[in-house]
């Protein structure tokens, strides 16, 4: 048992958190787990702590059961309802506690939350919640919303059963993906192969003639006349562009280095401000390409993703990148660049912030695609988590 009375639970609990975030809408509900055992197992025994083994059947029970419990409209717009995950937890509202996968936890220090990921608008005018889990004879539920770095407080009740919040210009739209650097490809040479293939064949036909000692009807001049005038239609009917020269131009200076991978690693923070995979593959694609791409993705999801059997994802909200040396890429063209970054994010979960800071050591290839600079390859030498 716990030995601080600040950690026991010494009632009924029901609370409900509404995160508001770029593209996403999370509704998170915490029980206290006496009431949900009461309610899954009205006729047994209540134990004393839950195991691991209770902690999960406990939590794949509850999520089963309350997958109609809630629902979400952005004004008048119902959105996909997703099934609801569930996981037992340590502590208190606003106060949970780490809670590993191997540990027993008292059951006067465990709650049961319920989660629903929904994916919105980025800046939704208008929010509504309904909520149907009305157990155990609760008839209120408090709510309190979290939208960039304002909170408010409201409540569903069981007569009415819908919470409506509205944005009124409150929340920050998110940042918007940086331009993917550009450079200018030289203007091509545009190659009249038509008039070349029409003079050639004129050429041909004329020493045909002279070989076989034909005469033309009517004489020479309107064949030439003819063939001239071909000549100059086909030359502008196919015209191949032949580009000369180095095409990507060489980048050498450190300063240089920095303009392009700079806003490369912060597109690609942006790409994960999106939930749905389509989505981010979508953004991702416009700053990365080749194999990078899924490995990126994995990587990065992974480095977001709170540590915990919940998997809630930060939002990054700061981050900055360093260019410490650039040289020729030796595998072809373009750059490789050793460089430094920080990203900065912070994800409210069960009414309290989780921050988060990653540095980054890492050496970055850098390769012309048409005419913008890619992410193509990403070597990992260090990471500190602060």
């Amino acid at each position: 048992m716990p030995s601080s009375s600040s950690l026991i639970i010494t009632g009924p609990i029901a609370q409900a958190y509404l995160y508001v975030e770029p593209y996403q809408t999370r509704f998170e509900v915490l029980f206290d787990a006496a009431t949900i055992l009461s309610w899954l197992s009205p006729d047994a025994a209540p134990p004393a702590s839950l195991t691991p083994e209770q902690q999960k059947q406990i939590a794949d029970k509850a999520a089963s059961l309350a997958a109609d419990w809630c629902t979400l409209s952005a004004g008048s717009q119902f959105l996909p309802a997703p099934p609801p995950t569930a996981a037992v937890i340590k502590g208190l509202p606003g106060n949970t506690l780490p809670l590993r996968e191997d540990e027993d936890v008292a059951l006067n220090q465990a709650l049961v939350g319920f989660m629903w990921e929904f994916a919105t608008p980025p800046g939704p005018e208008e929010l509504n919640v309904t909520w149907k889990g009305w157990i155990k004879g609760t008839t209120k539920l408090p709510v309190r919303v979290f939208f960039g770095p304002l909170s408010e407080t409201g409540e569903i009740h069981s007569s009415v059963k819908t919470f409506r919040w509205r944005n009124l210009g409150r929340m920050p739209r998110p940042a918007p993906l940086v331009a993917v650097p550009q450079f200018e490809l030289p203007v091509p040479l545009r190659v009249p192969v038509g008039g070349i293939l029409w003079v050639l064949g004129g050429i041909i036909f004329y020493a045909y003639l002279k070989i076989k000692d034909h005469k033309l009807p009517g004489g020479g001049m309107p064949y030439v006349a003819v063939w001239l005038l071909g000549a100059v239609l086909m030359s502008q009917l196919l015209r191949l562009p032949v580009h000369m020269g180095a095409g990507a131009p060489a980048i050498t200076q450190v300063g240089e280095a920095q303009k392009i991978v700079s806003p490369l690693l912060r597109n690609v923070y942006r790409a994960f401000d999106h939930h749905a995979e389509s989505d981010v593959y979508d953004v991702l694609a416009r700053s990365v390409d080749g194999e990078l791409l899924r490995r990126l993705y994995l990587e990065t999801i992974q480095a977001l993703t709170l540590d915990g059997r919940e998997g809630t994802r930060v939002t990054i909200t700061e981050f900055s990148a360093n260019v410490d040396k650039v040289e020729p890429n030796p595998k072809g063209p373009g750059f490789v660049a050793d460089c430094n970054w920080m990203a900065r994010g912070i994800v409210g979960h069960w009414g309290h912030s989780h921050p988060r800071v990653n540095i980054y050591n890492a050496r970055v290839t850098i390769t012309p695609v048409k005419n913008e600079w890619k992410l193509t390859g990403l070597e990992v030498q260090e990471v500190r988590r602060l």
